[in-house]
C-alpha cells in the first residue's frame, strides 16, 4: 500500500535531504535505497557473486542509499545486519521480516503481501530507513486506513491489514507495493522501530539463466554513432562495442531515468494539474485551461512522445532539485559512474551517461520495471482527465511495432545528436535471448540500432548453423552486475 497523502510526503521528503547531508559513514544504512535503490539484477543467488574488496564487506562497503546493485548482489543478509543498534530485514525471498537488536534476531514475523514483480508497485531492494511513523496512517487515495505504518522509502510502508473506513478489511490480494504483515505483527514492530532505525528489504530479483554465446564471424556494419554497445541482459557479455565508456550528452534517454525515479517517489494515483497546452511538447502557451490527471497516465506522454512538459511537471512535484538529485542517486545506486543529470527532460547537454552505463540502467529496467519498457512499446494510448476529457497519444518510438522489441527510449538534441537505449528479445537455440543495444551521438539512431540489432540475430544463428556452439566460447567483455 502506499500513501496519497501528499502533505506527508513532503516530510519524507525532507527527512531524505536532512539524512543525505550527513555523509552517511561506513557501515550506515541510507535512505535512499535503487533504488531502485532497488532491487537485484540477474544474478540467481547473492552467493553467486563474488565481492571484489579483500576485507569483510562491513568494512569495505557502506551500506547506504547508494550502494551498488553489484555489492547488493553479492551480499547475504548477514552481512547486512549491524553489530550494534536495532535493525530490521524483510527477506522477499521467503516473505519473512526479522527483528535484529546488537547484531542478534530477536523476532520473526511472516509478510503476508508485497509489491507484484514487472508491475508499477513491485517492493524496491536495497537499503533505507524508517523515515516516518503513524499508528493509524489514513491512505487518502486509496481511502483505507494503514494500521502501524512505517514509511521506509518514498511511497512505501511496512504497515499492517488495511480496512476502509466503515472497518472491512482489504482483500487479501490487494496491494500498492508496501510489505504488509498481520496487524498484531506489525505493532510489535512498530513498536520496536524508531524514526531512523535500518530497514533492509532483500529479494534476489527476477534472474534469468542463459549460457554465454558463440556468435558466428559476420563483420559489424558500418554504424554512425561515435559510440554503441551491444550486450547480453543476461549474462552481461559484450558482443559489440565502440567507446562504450566515453560519457556523452543523452538528450531523452534522460527520461528513462525520470520515469523510474518518479514510480519510486510519487503514489500512481496522486494527481497533477497540467495545462492542456503543455500536453503536447511543444507547449501551445495560449491554451492555459488545467487538466488534472494522475501521475501514472502521465508516464505515457512522458516516454512514448518524449514530452519535455510532463518531465519538468514530474519533477517539480516535490521540487525540481529534490527530485534531480534523486535521480542521481539512483544512478549511483546502479552504478551509472560516469552518469550525471542536470535535469529530468535531457534538455540540458550536460545530462551525460556512456553506452556501458545505460546498459546498466536498461538491464534494471528489463528485470525490476519491465512495466516502464511496456509502455515505451505501446503504440497508442488514451488518457482521461479528472473532468472526463480524453488525450491520444502515439508513439515516437519507430520500433514500437517490431515483435522482436522488448523497449526503448529515443532522444536528439543538437550536442547529443541521435541517442537510443533499446531492448530486443530473439529467439536462438531455442531460448529467448534478450539484448541490449545503446547508440549515442549517432546520424541515425533508428538505422544505427536496426543494423546492430539485426548483427547481433544473423550472427547467433549463423553460429548455431555451423555448429560453432560446440567450440570453444570466445572470451567476451562482460560487465559485471
Amino acid at each position: 500500500m502506499r500513501s496519497a497523502d501528499h502533505s506527508f510526503d513532503w516530510e519524507g521528503c525532507y527527512f531524505f535531504l536532512k539524512i543525505f547531508a550527513l555523509c552517511f559513514t561506513i557501515g550506515s544504512i541510507g535512505h535512499f535505497g535503487l533504488a531502485y535503490a532497488l532491487s537485484q539484477f540477474t544474478k540467481p543467488a547473492p552467493a553467486t557473486v563474488a565481492v571484489v574488496e579483500a576485507a569483510p564487506l562491513a568494512a569495505a562497503v557502506a551500506l547506504s542509499s547508494t550502494t551498488p546493485e553489484r555489492v547488493l548482489n553479492a551480499i547475504t543478509i548477514s552481512d547486512a545486519v549491524p553489530a550494534q543498534g536495532k535493525f530490521i530485514v524483510a527477506d522477499l525471498t521467503i516473505m519473512k521480516l526479522s527483528l535484529y537488536q546488537d547484531g542478534v534476531s530477536t523476532a520473526d514475523y511472516p509478510i503476508l503481501t508485497k509489491g507484484k514483480p514487472g508491475t508499477p508497485y513491485e517492493t524496491p531492494s536495497g537499503f533505507y530507513n524508517v523515515l516516518y511513523k503513524e499508528a493509524n496512517h489514513f491512505n487518502a487515495g486509496e481511502k483505507v486506513n494503514m494500521p502501524y505504518s512505517m514509511e521506509f522509502y518514498g511511497n512505501y510502508f511496512i504497515h499492517g491489514w488495511p480496512t476502509y473506513t466503515d472497518g472491512t478489511p482489504v482483500a487479501s490480494t490487494y496491494s500498492g507495493g508496501c510489505i504488509r504483515l498481520n496487524t498484531n505483527d506489525a505493532e510489535k514492530v512498530y513498536d520496536f522501530a524508531d524514526k531512523g532505525t535500518g530497514v533492509f528489504v532483500y529479494d534476489t530479483g527476477a534472474a534469468t539463466s542463459a549460457p554465454s554465446l558463440a556468435l558466428g564471424s559476420i563483420p559489424i556494419p558500418k554504424i554512425s554513432a561515435a559510440s554503441y554497445l551491444v550486450a547480453d541482459v543476461d549474462t552481461g557479455d559484450v558482443y559489440a562495442e565502440k567507446n562504450a565508456a566515453v560519457g556523452r550528452p543523452i538528450a531523452s534517454v534522460t527520461k528513462l531515468m525520470t520515469a523510474l525515479v518518479a514510480n519510486e517517489t510519487i503514489m500512481f494515483d496522486h494527481k497533477v494539474t497540467v495545462p492542456r497546452g503543455e500536453l503536447q511538447d511543444l507547449a501551445v502557451e495560449s491554451d492555459t485551461t488545467p487538466e488534472t490527471f494522475v501521475i501514472g497516465d502521465l508516464l505515457y506522454p512522458l516516454l512514448m512522445e518524449s514530452n519535455n512538459n510532463i518531465a519538468d511537471t514530474l519533477a517539480a512535484y516535490y521540487g525540481t532539485s529534490a527530485f534531480v538529485g534523486w535521480m542521481n542517486r539512483q544512478a549511483k545506486a546502479l552504478d551509472m559512474a560516469s552518469t550525471t543529470f542536470a535535469d529530468a527532460s535531457g534538455v540540458s547537454p550536460d545530462n551525460v551517461s556512456t553506452p556501458e552505463d545505460l546498459y546498466r540502467l536498461a538491464v534494471y529496467l528489463a528485470n525490476k520495471k519491465s512495466f516502464v519498457w511496456n509502455i515505451t512499446r505501446t503504440p497508442n494510448k488514451t488518457i482521461t482527465a479528472s473532468d472526463g476529457s480524453s488525450y491520444t497519444f502515439a508513439n515516437f518510438n519507430k520500433f514500437s511495432d517490431v515483435r522482436s522489441f522488448v523497449g526503448g527510449k529515443v532522444g536528439h538534441t543538437t550536442p547529443a545528436q541521435d541517442t537510443m537505449v533499446s531492448v530486443f528479445s530473439t529467439p536462438i537455440n531455442g531460448q529467448k535471448r534478450r539484448i541490449a543495444v545503446v547508440v549515442l551521438d549517432s546520424d541515425d539512431y533508428t538505422s544505427d540500432t536496426k543494423n546492430l540489432a539485426d548483427w547481433f540475430d544473423q550472427s547467433a544463428n549463423t553460429a548455431i548453423e555451423t555448429a560453432c556452439t560446440s567450440c570453444a566460447l570466445p572470451h567476451y567483455r562482460q560487465i559485471k552486475l
